[in-house]
């Protein structure tokens, strides 16, 4: 086989693909076979093929840079260029597709390096034109750039064309773009820069700072949109472009922009506030700015609503949820609408809600240690949330004209709050306290709610030994269920006496989940009526349990009894047992007075109680009418007025009044806060919270080091907080004594050569 007898009938393929001239799929097919032919049976045929077809491509290219050297001025030139670079660029990729085999055995060739078919091509055409006037090239295409940024319309085509020739033309030395880099792009971007550093600043003065946001805006979507057109996007560097135009446009003016952005966040100015976000968000620091006056804005309003109404939402959790609430909504809003929910705004909004949340100025509680010295003054935030669950839970007005899935929305609200509140231990102690209340009066507006509560409680965090209490509290509800079935039954086959057995309710609960069990007991005569109940009780439970002490907790109990009066009125009390045992002294003597020094003697009752539960029957304030008289004439009677010599006597006139007429029947709850500690102060809660408090530091302090067995003081603090908050943040005073205290009782040491790292003592 002869190499000229193929090529004569490849080279008129070959020449018209060269000129962009038609070629027929047949045409096509058979050049793909002559190659292979000269390139598998003829001997010298591949370096034959490559020899003329390497004169073929210079023979193109100097005709191409014959018509391009003919033209003169400098726009016909850049026409002129594009035009025979994107016919022969494209033919680039097309050529070489036949002669694949060529690079095939020039990558077997271990004899002579050979350039790829296309390489060849786009070197001849670099070597020949490119070169020779890429700088008269990337000038005038920086002019038509230049035309466009000035709102002329001009021929993209050609600018890109010129990106493509310094791109295609110039990587394939081993550093690709390098060329690209330090030409066309380089010139790119600081034209950029110059073209808008020359204009912006009198465009501010004449237009103002909203006015110039604006256009600032417009302009930087068009620079991005410039720069995805003209610019290789798969350099690295291409990013200094926007870098360049932010910093001409806004990173100049950037202060003057963020001088209006209290007052935007104050209008809700949205619209604005969106404009602004978009230009300093692509800033290095003008974000920080925008940061603080979000954080500055929440605090102020924040505190400024929560002062405003003060007054009611301080006795009104739900008033005091609800306004909490619709500021988070309104904060949340104004992120989210003027900041598109930008992370780090989120974190602004959480971090400035959370200091209104925890402020102590307006809503505030004192905690006092055992001591008697202040603690620390914290917000009341924790209890009132604790309190507005309870109104949720319990049967209440509000629980009964809202839906379940109101109550369900609500609940979520409250731990959505809950999340931002530090003293959680607080708020734990209170629901506790709660939900002790309505499990033991039968007050839940809803089982299935306090159960849903619970687990709400432990997926949102809160310490698993805490939520496992108010869990096995619900357990032990519905355990009673069972027992008291049990004892009712065991009552009626013992007595034969059915009203009596059904009268009768108890309870057997948990000391650890429920309080400090035996450590409350108090001394008390329980009136005849329910005396006889206890033996029999106590038989019953060690039949069922070995090894289980009864603790009668008789101030966490109630019952109903039947009230009649001189006047032939009938009422069911609901009352205490305290409350019951003051009022069976008067069943034997209904119309004679007792005095408080009889009732003291009869009752067994510590003074506190006694007076507390006195006051309760003899001044009880949601009712006109009382149980109890007493001769001591003033109008808002206090304990403070009861002396040993006070008498007490029945009101014989005693009444409800309903719709304003006297009525003679009727049920009235006397219960009201059910006591659950003898400690019946809020000073005496705090204490114990405190001391709680004490404890966990101490414990959290002697985990960390008996893990580290040596720790510094800023380590120790930063580890401590980091296990208590989800309880709450220990500040330094309870830190510093608990140290103080775990030193003095050998728990741990100070290194002698610093006094700021601690060592475990085992």
């Amino acid at each position: 086989m002869l190499f000229d007898d193929e090529w004569v009938k490849a080279e008129p393929i070959v020449n018209a693909l060269l000129h962009q001239k038609s070629v027929t799929p047949a045409e096509w097919q058979d050049l793909f076979f002559y190659v292979y032919k000269i390139t598998s049976w003829v001997e010298d045929g591949p370096q034959r093929l490559r020899d003329i077809l390497t004169r073929e491509i210079n023979g193109y290219v100097q005709e191409a840079s014959e018509k391009i050297r003919k033209l003169k001025s400098d726009e016909s030139l850049l026409n002129g260029y594009i035009k025979e670079w994107n016919r022969f660029y494209r033919q680039s990729s097309i050529l070489p597709l036949p002669f694949k085999k060529l690079d095939d055995n020039r990558v077997k060739s271990s004899e002579q390096h050979f350039e790829p078919i296309r390489v060849v091509m786009l070197d001849k055409w670099n070597e020949v034109i490119f070169s020779k006037i890429s700088d008269s090239l990337l000038i005038e295409a920086l002019r038509l750039v230049k035309e466009e940024r000035d709102g002329n319309i001009v021929n993209a085509d050609n600018v890109i064309g010129i990106r493509e020739s310094f791109v295609g033309l110039n990587n394939q030395f081993g550093e690709e773009l390098l060329v690209y880099q330090k030409t066309f792009e380089k010139q790119f971007i600081e034209q950029t820069s110059e073209y808008y550093s020359k204009i912006c600043g009198k465009l501010l003065s004449e237009l103002g700072v909203l006015e110039y946001m604006v256009y600032a805006d417009k302009k930087l979507d068009e620079e991005q949109q410039r720069a995805q057109k003209y610019l290789e996007m798969s350099s690295p560097s291409s990013i200094r472009h926007m870098e360049a135009a932010v910093i001409a446009l806004v990173e100049n003016f950037e202060d003057t922009i963020l001088a209006e952005c209290s007052r935007l966040i104050a209008e809700r100015d949205v619209e604005r506030l969106q404009r602004l976000y978009r230009l300093i968000r692509r800033t290095r620091t003008g974000i920080d700015t925008v940061l603080k006056c979000i954080d500055a804005h929440i605090r102020t309003e924040g505190l400024n609503d929560m002062k405003n109404n003060a007054d009611s939402l301080a006795t009104d959790p739900e008033k005091y949820v609800q306004q909490l609430l619709i500021m988070f909504d309104k904060f949340s809003a104004l992120v989210r609408e003027g900041f598109c929910d930008d992370a780090r705004l989120l974190t602004a909004r959480d971090k400035a809600f959370r200091a209104v949340v925890n402020d102590s100025s307006i809503f505030k509680t004192e905690m006092m240690n055992k001591k008697g010295r202040s603690f620390a003054v914290e917000s009341k935030c924790a209890e009132l949330l604790a309190n507005y669950c309870d109104l949720l839970l319990r049967k209440t007005q509000l629980s009964k004209k809202l839906t379940s899935e109101e109550i369900d929305e609500k609940l979520n609200q409250v731990l959505l709050v809950l999340k931002y509140v530090e003293n959680k231990d607080v708020f734990m102690r209170f629901h506790r306290a709660h939900l002790s209340r309505r499990l033991i009066l039968e007050m839940s507006a809803d089982q299935e709610k306090e159960e849903m509560m619970v687990t709400k409680l432990r997926e949102c965090g809160m310490p698993s030994d805490a939520v496992n209490k108010l869990s096995r509290m619900l357990q032990d509800i519905e355990l009673n269920k069972d027992m008291n079935a049990s004892f009712k039954k065991a009552l009626t086959g013992t007595n034969n006496n059915k009203s009596v057995a059904d009268s009768i309710n108890l309870k057997v609960l948990n000391g650890g989940a429920w309080g400090r069990g035996g450590s409350e007991k108090i001394r008390f005569s329980l009136p005849r009526e329910l005396e006889d109940f206890v033996p029999e009780m106590e038989a019953f439970y060690k039949k069922q349990h070995n090894g289980r002490k009864l603790c009668w907790m008789h101030h966490w109990s109630s019952g109903t009894m039947v009230f009649g009066t001189g006047s032939g009125g009938r009422f069911d009390l609901e009352i205490t047992t305290f409350q019951m045992a003051v009022l069976f002294c008067f069943n034997d003597r209904a119309n004679d007075k007792i005095s408080l020094e009889t009732l003291r003697l009869a009752t067994e009752l510590p003074d506190a109680e006694l007076m507390r539960t006195l006051l309760s029957l003899v001044a009880y304030p949601k009712m006109r009418s009382q149980i109890l008289l007493c001769d001591v004439p003033s109008q808002n009677i206090t304990f403070r007025d009861f002396t040993d010599s006070t008498n007490f006597y029945i009101n014989h006139n005693f009444h409800l009044i309903k719709n304003g007429k006297p009525q003679q029947r009727g049920k009235v709850n006397l219960i009201g806060r059910l006591q659950l500690s003898l400690e019946a102060n809020a000073e005496k809660e705090h204490e114990s919270i405190v001391a709680l408090r004490e404890y966990r530091v101490q414990e959290g302090i002697v985990k960390i080091l008996k893990t580290r067995k040596t720790t510094t003081l800023a380590q120790l603090t930063m580890e401590l907080v980091e296990i208590l908050k989800p309880l709450f943040i220990p500040n330094r005073k309870i830190i510093k004594e608990q140290i103080d205290w775990l030193i003095e009782n050998q728990y741990m040491e100070r290194r002698p050569d610093d006094i700021n790292t601690f060592v475990y003592l085992a």
